[in-house]
């Protein structure tokens, strides 16, 4: 019986050159996957004010510019948008072709009673305000609904919808994760 010896055909210096080019793939690897993720898929921005009452001045959220290709927007949610008067905060209304209705200081949503009490104080001194999202637009709105006598204003292209916001990454002893 014959005995084989596997022999290196590389060097030392060729396997450490080796070594040293596998490390620097890695790094540009996650880095590129960083850059993805940081740069397109979860955008960083700090809110300079803030029109939802769980956000506040200062704070450093993620905002998911992906999602909205994949999954439709639900009334409630927390997203960012370019309005007329700049980039903002906002929490969806009513999606397209719904009819929002404000009776008796409470919102109706094609006819039913919506429970907006975890964020919105509700509608104060308005007797009545009905408004037809219109086609490939959303209704977005504040939570502090004072003052607001009209919808006509808070209806915005879907284009102009940047993305749902995800996380709240700083003040880190505020972190959040919304859904």
């Amino acid at each position: 019986m014959r005995e084989y010896t596997v022999r290196s055909t590389r060097t030392r210096n060729d396997s450490a050159a080796r070594r040293v080019v596998d490390v620097l793939l890695i790094i540009l690897i996650c880095a590129a996957v960083l850059l993805f993720i940081f740069g397109v898929a979860l955008v960083p921005a700090r809110i300079a004010g803030s029109n939802v009452s769980e956000l506040s001045a200062g704070d450093v959220i993620l905002v998911d510019r992906v999602s909205k290709y994949l999954v439709d927007y639900a009334v409630g949610d927390i997203v960012r948008a370019q309005t007329e008067a700049g980039e903002s905060i906002f929490r969806v209304a009513a999606l397209s072709g719904s009819t929002y209705l404000v009776r008796g200081g409470s919102a109706y949503l094609d006819g039913a009673l919506l429970d907006e009490s975890a964020y919105s104080a509700g509608w104060s001194g308005i007797s009545e305000i009905r408004f037809t999202v219109p086609q490939n637009e959303i209704l977005l709105l504040p939570d502090d609904r004072t003052g607001i006598t009209h919808l006509t204003g808070w209806a915005v292209p879907l284009n102009n919808v940047i993305g749902e916001v995800r996380f709240r990454i700083a003040p880190i002893k505020r972190l959040a994760f919304f859904y």
